[in-house]
């Protein structure tokens, strides 16, 4: 067959057009932009702030749609994945990109089937003696025993030596091997479009240690929905009894420079009110319904230099943990971690932490708030919470909060002194000073008129202290508090005139 110069000159045309279009498509959303405390400090790479995997070679570039392909890139194509779906390898620390397409459900197997609760005691029963030895083959039967065992008035948490909670234990831990994938350092996961989705698991951004942690992380315009966990655990001394449920739908522990960007976090389909509480009065509340979720998005142990903006953050319980235990360390939770920015984020029918703060210099501003303390689902409690030894500088935010909301509803405190702050002092680095929470807050309005939140928080609890300058100095940190943002690094606050409208606009997934 002959081809004129023309078709040939059409040909080409039509090649480097659809080779551009899908470069632009993959290209289109940079890994640079990060400001607050994600854009200070020195990188693994030795470049300044978080970079993510900007720079990586082609073949270190890479498309996903599937469970599959989302280990492989994280594991630089080395990983062997099992039948179950359980999976090995080395993360790969290499600078890359990995490209979401679609949906991606973590809870599969090697094939890609969805699996269910008695999938993973079948799984769990294959791969080990002692599980199958517990006489369990299905989840209701499970199910239906753990209920008998441990309704209250147990008092007791369920102890492992039990029969029914060593077999709960096994399905846990044979579902913890698939839907939990851990991000290495210099990556950028980015969703194409506006339909990037990451659902029923938990990505984890964690190193070994506080001495080895992942660095470098960026995660700009992708959905995490409904990190489901099957296996949920009663704990009768937690709160007078309580389920916890395993997974995050994004956790950050052990890691350093992380960038969270118009990403979109919810529970998705499987909403609270479809698992009421299953004990008699007077454990028949909302407070006490079957919790198959635990955070959208958490920040622990010695997480640090985070910025996490433009967020849309809907529609779920326990929204965002900083700090996960009272008790500092310097290996794990500490006045010197947990350094966080958020802004322009998008909070929207959420019952508490918003963040729930222990330790971190942590700093919010031109955020949207909104909800009803008014409705049976999704039921406001509280906005942020000053937890132990917290460090907040609250500016510029709105709070619209329907059915009667008071000053109260925009933040608590939860903090003690005695042997809690003493034992922090003592640590090397540390001082009263350093471990104790301080407030700072300007501009912020509860539907419509200003509220004043160090005020609030001070009045909740006296230990809070509220000062114009909140956060530790560079120079001197056990020192009493001297310093602000803008001693670290620039920003600029918007008036809270359009928030209402503008941050809504701007959140998410599909916004940029």
């Amino acid at each position: 067959m002959t081809i004129s110069k023309k078709q040939l000159c059409q040909a080409l045309c039509i090649g480097v057009v659809m080779a551009c279009a899908s470069a632009s498509a993959n290209a289109q959303i940079s890994s640079l932009g990060a400001n607050g405390w994600a854009a200070t400090g020195t990188n693994n790479l030795g470049g300044t702030g978080t970079t993510g995997g900007n720079g990586a070679a082609a073949a270190k570039i890479y498309t996903v749609s599937t469970r599959a392909g989302l280990i492989q890139a994280m594991y630089g194509n080395t990983a062997t994945i099992k039948s179950d779906g359980s999976f090995s390898g080395t993360l790969d620390n290499s600078k890359k990109i990995i490209y979401i397409s679609g949906t991606i459900s973590l809870n599969q197997n090697g094939a890609g089937t969805e699996l269910t609760a008695n999938n993973y005691v079948t799984y769990a029963n294959a791969a080990s003696s002692t599980c199958a030895g517990y006489g369990y083959t299905t989840f209701d039967k499970i199910w239906s025993d753990y209920l008998a065992a441990y309704k209250p008035p147990y008092a007791k948490v369920p102890p492992s030596t039990d029969k029914v909670e060593a077999a709960r234990a096994c399905a846990s831990n044979q579902m913890k091997k698939n839907v939990v994938l851990t991000v290495p350092s210099n990556t950028s996961i980015i969703g194409n479009g506006s339909t990037a989705k990451i659902i029923h698991g938990n990505l984890k951004i964690s190193g070994a240690s506080s001495s080895a942690p992942v660095d470098n992380v960026v995660i700009r315009n992708v959905a995490f929905e409904d990190a489901f966990d099957f296996f949920t655990a009663w704990d009768p001394t937690d709160s007078g009894g309580r389920w916890n449920s395993n997974y995050d739908n994004v956790s950050i522990l052990y890691a350093t420079h992380v960038w969270i960007d118009h990403c979109t976090f919810s529970d998705g389909a499987r909403t609270d009110d479809q698992f009421p509480s299953v004990w008699a009065a007077p454990y028949d509340g909302d407070l006490y319904h079957v919790q198959h979720h635990d955070g959208l998005l958490d920040m622990t142990k010695s997480a640090n230099l985070i910025t996490v903006s433009y967020n849309h953050l809907h529609d779920h319980d326990k929204s965002m943990l900083m700090g996960g235990t009272d008790t500092a360390s310097l290996t794990a939770e500490n006045p010197g971690v947990l350094k966080t920015t958020f802004h322009h984020n998008y909070f929207q029918n959420l019952v508490q932490r918003k963040p729930r703060v222990r330790y971190g210099m942590v700093h919010i501003y031109n955020n949207y708030f909104a909800g009803s303390n008014s409705v049976t689902l999704y039921n406001w409690l509280v906005g942020l919470t000053s937890g132990q030894g917290s460090k907040l500088y609250v500016e510029n935010n709105v709070f619209n909060i329907s059915g009667g909301a008071t000053a109260g509803d925009t933040i608590g405190a939860s903090v003690s002194s005695g042997s809690t702050l003493t034992k922090c002092a003592a640590l090397s680095g540390m001082s009263t000073a350093r471990c104790s929470p301080y407030i700072f807050d300007s501009g912020n309005l509860l539907n419509g008129a200003a509220v004043n939140l160090g005020a609030t928080a001070h009045s909740a609890n006296a230990l809070v202290t509220v000062t114009a300058t909140p956060w530790p100095s560079a120079s001197n940190p056990a020192a009493t508090p001297s310093a602000t943002p803008a001693n670290y690094y620039n920003y600029s606050v918007e008036a809270t005139s359009n928030l209402a409208t503008s941050v809504p606009a701007a959140a998410g997934v599909g916004k940029l």
